[in-house]
């Protein structure tokens, strides 16, 4: 039956289509709904706001946005139409963007976030499934013309066709690096697999039938561009290639490297027709001229050439103040232009004479002709259009600059510009189109996040700063010293209220290292806890070294790292420095204390080495070797004063402390790189490199089960009755602890201390995150994007970090089913 305005702004309706037809299905019926609703049609919803066809219009755009992760999660639909729906006019947004776009909680009929807390209400009062609700603004735009195009890398360059109808792309994905997408739907088209390093440069043949890539991997290719067959490929070139170019008649290939030459190839055979040669530097850039007479070149020898394609002669010579990257000649044949160091050189190509003094303002990264008269410029924070006679800039589209190199492409019917981005998304717009507001959390990329499971707060670490996230999601300020800690790591106390971060003063002669305290609730300084270096540790120059720290279980003491191959430990309450503890003359990788307080643990990786001290006398109870890279082959009872240790020699140690007891087992001839004990050491598994998990009585040292494995597992943990593991196929197993019978498997990446001990986790991977509840296999919500690392505070407060959005900022809140199931 056919959908119309009223009932397609309907919760249920929305739901029960994609849930029984498919995401298409709710696409279609909005298209419909759209095509058959005049402009001043409204409907007054009751107990709700207005709605008319721009209702349609951003729910359409929002269901397009997520459509890929709902086709696998239609479940899912209330959550993506929420979290788009309820940042895209509400007035609340407009401290999350800047720009002078359009802004749409500006609008009088603003309503599209009161529709979507009306759903949750509804949803609520209903009872309602758990999901995940995005507590800052998501990447995308509900209005506008704006489209990205996804890639699972970085993506560094872009060309349209002749006809401006079709985008290709080069990214640099495993494999499938080439894409060819069609500009009115930004739908793929083509995928073409051969390139086995990123794609560094793209051209179209002036048919528009052939397309042409050069890759990292020292080669480039010819592509049949409607099938996605490969012609040609030239391999074995100098250097990385990093620019193609094909003739105007489509009869050579150009392809300029970073080995200073440039190669031209007879397209219909793929035969080398010459090698030009003079640049002493890389060439970046080359360009044919519209007659197919000449070729110019750029490169990092601060020069552009031009040569004779008949004979190879070198035509030209025009220096530059600065590597050239970029080169372009006019569609008439009348001008030469290149990206000079504060601006854009001209040309005239009868005399090759160089115009005095530069277009534009500023270092562009690249240079096209948009007809013989105007010129598309990219800089590092926006697109420009430019009138090279007067200089006057005619459009510019501002963006958030990610600090890594873009490439841009212009349509040749001057209605589309492409911008490439790290993040893997291609943003395919209209020239002249109105530019949404821009989003802050893009200029705020994350490097790093530290917290503590179920804590209060969690800190975010820029390059340039740092600031905290608490668990209602709101965002704080730090101390300004805590700028000084870097992307060095935060600690918790276990009660939460303390953090402490290593601090480098940097303007003390001579300087020195230390560690900041900070009350968590009024994120104030405490104290410094401090110490001279002993001689010959100073680690005060080594401004990377990593600095491992911990509190005590009763969170009475702090051990930490501000030297080389030495530990020391503090009393929180006044500062009192208590131990000097050493060891070998190599940092320290590992800093913690036994479940019961009694002894500090320091693992030494370089040495192989593990040490224990009692925290009482500061004496050395046990040291011995141990397997500690990639990751600390150590692990102690909770309940229990036992240790395990894994050897590269492929022994498993067990100690009884303060016994002195020891027992070795024999696992296998390969190293074993992980351990973990039962909470009241009764029995200890371990994962060694023959890609197997033994499970042992820990007192008897006899064999219970091992556990083969596809892959390497490098993590293990034990918990209720069930053992889980994490191997490095992005694998995370479940098997009975009682018989090692597999019962679940989960693909993705698990903290398994969360799996086992926390009201939720979540599993990472290459696609959607899932959230689950503790101990269970069976994920609980999805969410769309993909995240690199997160972190999941108290009440199920999350705070993540992209990896397909580089660095974006996210912060949820998972909302369970009533009673938790």
């Amino acid at each position: 039956m056919p959908h119309d305005l009223a009932s397609l702004t309907e919760l249920s309706t929305l739901e029960h289509l994609v849930s029984t037809q498919g995401v298409e299905a709710l696409l279609d019926a909005l298209d419909s709904a759209l095509a058959q609703t005049s402009e001043e049609a409204r409907v007054v919803r009751e107990d709700g706001p207005t709605v008319g066809p721009k209702t349609l219009r951003v729910l359409r755009k929002a269901v397009a946005l997520d459509a890929d992760f709902l086709r696998a999660h239609p479940e899912a639909l209330f959550q993506c139409l929420y979290n788009r729906l309820r940042w895209y006019d509400a007035p609340d947004a407009a401290a999350h963007y800047s720009g002078d776009g359009a802004k749409p909680w500006s609008d009088p009929e603003a309503h599209l976030y009161a529709l979507a807390a009306q759903w949750r209400r509804q949803r609520e009062a209903a009872g309602g499934a758990p999901w995940v609700e995005s507590l800052l603004p998501l990447r995308g735009a509900l209005e506008g013309v704006d489209e990205v195009l996804w890639h699972d890398a970085q993506v560094l360059c872009a060309a349209f066709d002749p006809s401006g109808t079709r985008l290709a792309t080069g990214s640099w994905s495993d494999g499938d690096n080439v894409r060819v997408w069609d500009v009115a739907t930004a739908r793929s088209l083509q995928v073409m697999a051969g390139h086995e390093g990123e794609v560094r440069g793209i051209a179209w043949s002036a048919d528009g039938k052939r397309l042409a890539s050069g890759s990292r991997d020292h080669d480039a290719r010819i592509w049949d561009a409607e099938t996605g067959a490969q012609l040609h490929a030239f391999t074995g070139q100098e250097g990385q290639v990093t620019s193609v170019a094909f003739s105007p008649e489509g009869t050579l290939l150009a392809v300029g490297n970073l080995g200073w030459r440039i190669h031209l190839y007879d397209v219909a055979s793929g035969r080398k027709v010459r090698t030009l040669q003079g640049h002493q530097q890389s060439v970046l850039s080359v360009a044919f001229h519209p007659s197919g007479r000449w070729l110019a070149s750029g490169a990092s020898d601060d020069t552009v050439r031009v040569w004779d394609v008949e004979t190879g002669a070198q035509v030209a010579r025009l220096d530059s103040d600065t590597s050239v990257g970029t080169v372009a000649f006019s569609p008439d044949g009348e001008w030469l232009a290149w990206a000079a160091l504060d601006g854009v050189a001209v040309a005239q190509t009868r005399s090759w004479k160089r115009m005095e003094g530069l277009k534009g303002a500023g270092r562009y990264a690249q240079v096209s002709w948009l007809g013989t008269s105007r010129l598309g410029l990219l800089r590092y924070d926006r697109l420009e259009v430019l009138e090279p006679g007067d200089g006057v800039t005619l459009w510019t589209r501002p963006y958030a600059s990610d600090g890594h190199e873009r490439g841009a492409a212009f349509s040749p019917d001057l209605k589309h510009f492409a911008l490439t981005a790290a993040d893997g998304g291609v943003l395919l717009s209209e020239l002249h189109a109105p530019a949404p507001p821009t989003l802050l959390a893009e200029q705020h990329r994350v490097r790093s996040l530290w917290g503590q499971a179920e804590g209060n707060i969690a800190i975010a670490t820029r390059f340039d700063a740092a600031f905290a996230i608490d668990a209602r999601g709101h965002m704080r300020e730090l101390p300004p010293d805590a700028n000084e800690s870097g992307l060095q790591p935060w600690r918790f106390s276990p009660d939460g209220t303390l953090a402490a971060y290593p601090v480098l003063r940097f303007h003390e002669e001579p300087r020195r290292r230390g560690v900041q305290l900070v009350d968590v609730e009024r994120l104030a300084p405490v104290r410094e806890l401090s110490a001279p270096p002993l001689e010959g540790r100073d680690a005060s120059k080594k401004l990377t070294l990593e600095l491992p720290m911990a509190f005590s279980p009763d969170g009475q003491w702090l051990a930490a790292v501000i030297e080389i191959g030495v530990v020391r430990v503090w009393r929180v309450a006044d500062g009192k420095l208590r131990h000097t503890l050493r060891g070998p003359a190599t940092p320290v990788s590992l800093v913690e204390f036994t479940p019961d307080g009694a002894y500090v643990v320091s693992g030494y990786a370089e040495a192989s080495r593990l040490m224990l001290h009692d925290l009482g006398t500061g004496a050395l109870v046990l040291d011995t070797q141990a397997m500690l890279k990639p990751a600390p082959a150590y692990a102690a009872a909770a309940r229990a004063p036992r240790i395990a240790v894994g050897r590269a020699s492929g022994e498993l140690e067990l100690f009884d402390l303060p016994a002195g007891f020891r027992r070795v087992l024999q696992l296998s001839e390969e190293p074993v790189i992980a351990v973990r004990l039962s909470d009241d050491g009764s029995r200890v598994a371990a994962c060694s490199l023959d890609e197997r998990v033994r499970l042992f009585d820990a007192g008897t040292g006899s064999l219970l089960y091992e556990v083969p494995h596809p892959a390497l597992p490098f993590s293990v943990a034990m918990e209720g009755n069930w053992l889980v593991t994490r191997s490095d196929d992005q694998t995370t197993r479940f098997f009975d602890l009682a018989t090692g019978a597999p019962r679940a498997v989960i693909q993705g990446n698990a903290e398994l201390e969360e799996v086992t001990r926390r009201k939720y986790w979540e599993v990472l991977g290459e696609g959607p995150v899932a959230f689950h509840r503790r101990m269970a296999p069976v994920p609980m919500a999805h969410f769309p994007d993909v995240l690199e690392e997160d972190l999941i505070l108290r009440d199920g407060l999350v705070v993540a970090r992209g990896r397909t959005l580089r660095d974006f900022l996210y912060v949820l809140r998972l909302h369970d089913a009533p009673g938790g199931a």
